[in-house]
């Protein structure tokens, strides 16, 4: 039988530290004399495995340390699974793990690469992304189709930030589904990669528009900025005529300036525009009944002089009537 020696150190405290060497032995066909090796302390707290080159290990408590003393991390694997010369899982000294497979929190039957089942926290502090940071370039992203999670690239605001590349894929951005319990998938709303927001809907026909939504919106409040219409007031602006409004309106069955409710139902219409001219044929109404208020002053002026004089003739008429009849 073929010997070889394992030296194995064994942290073994049972009343008192000190290291054990123990050797064992395997048969021809290399299959170790035991079928298994227990290592750990008298309180049950340490199994330790290393590799020691110079002197002086310490020995923190824990349940599980495995040291290595070569410098370069990333060649020292701390224990990895290998199946048919491929790797499953492995743990670097450098910090650095892999997981061929999916990995399960809270489910030992994981249906993504990762499926948790509970609660998850990402970012904070440790995940800052401030750009103006050295080593923080996001280079790595181009072509990756990956999506970053980090806090704080603004450099100031201290925001979460969610960082996605498109890949190969022609828009990019974030989409939020809703996938009912009969597999019936709600597309909800779209974050696009050119900075468009589509709700209720996965595509537009006019990416002109910032937000694009299949469906009816209601708020309490909605502000357009709008240049206003106050230019009616000028004492240049000429007021057009009343009866070039009504050729115009006999023609065109609509007011100047005003979109026809044919081009509304093809374009849509521009709030703030629209409010805007709307605004400007108020305001020109308001000239008209200014303007109609005067001449109506001035003809009850001119009437009130013409009974004034018929009431002065009538008088008159009168008087000859009765002074013919003596």
């Amino acid at each position: 039988m073929k010997r070889i020696y394992l030296t194995l150190l064994l942290v073994v405290i049972i009343g008192f530290n000190s290291f054990s060497q123990t050797t064992l032995t395997e048969d021809v066909n290399g299959v170790l004399n035991t079928n298994r090796i227990v290592a750990q302390t008298g309180a049950g707290q340490i199994f330790y495995t290393g590799h020691q080159v110079g002197t002086g290990y310490s020995m923190p408590s824990g349940i599980f340390r495995a040291w290595t003393d070569n410098p370069n991390g990333s060649l020292n694997y701390f224990y990895d699974g290998i199946t048919n010369g491929i790797t499953n899982y492995s743990v670097r000294a450098d910090g650095q793990g892999y997981f061929a497979g999916g990995i399960g929190i809270g489910t030992s039957n994981p249906q993504s690469t990762l499926q948790v089942i509970g609660s998850a926290t990402f970012s904070g502090n440790s995940a800052n992304i401030d750009p103006t940071k050295p080593n923080m370039s996001l280079s790595f992203l181009a072509n990756s189709g990956q999506v970053l999670v980090g806090w704080n690239r603004s450099a100031g605001p201290g925001e979460t930030d969610f960082i996605a590349n498109q890949a190969a894929g022609s828009l990019g951005g974030f989409a939020f589904y809703n996938h009912d319990n009969n597999n019936n998938e709600t597309p909800i709303l779209w974050m696009v990669g050119n900075g468009n927001v589509l709700i209720g809907k996965t595509s537009q026909t006019n990416s002109a528009y910032k937000l694009d939504i299949n469906g009816n919106v209601r708020a309490n409040e909605i502000v357009v900025n709008t240049t206003g219409a106050d230019f009616v007031f000028d004492h240049l602006y000429q007021l057009p005529a009343l009866s070039g409004l009504k050729k115009y309106i006999e023609q065109n069955h609509h007011l100047p300036e005003i979109a026809s409710a044919k081009q509304m139902q093809a374009d849509g219409l521009n709030v703030g525009d629209n409010q805007t001219k709307l605004l400007q044929k108020v305001e020109e109404l308001t000239l008209y009944l200014i303007e109609k208020d005067g001449e109506i002053k001035d003809q009850s002026a001119q009437l009130k002089i013409q009974q004034v004089q018929i009431n002065k003739l009538s008088r008159q008429v009168e008087y000859l009537t009765k002074k013919s009849e003596k």
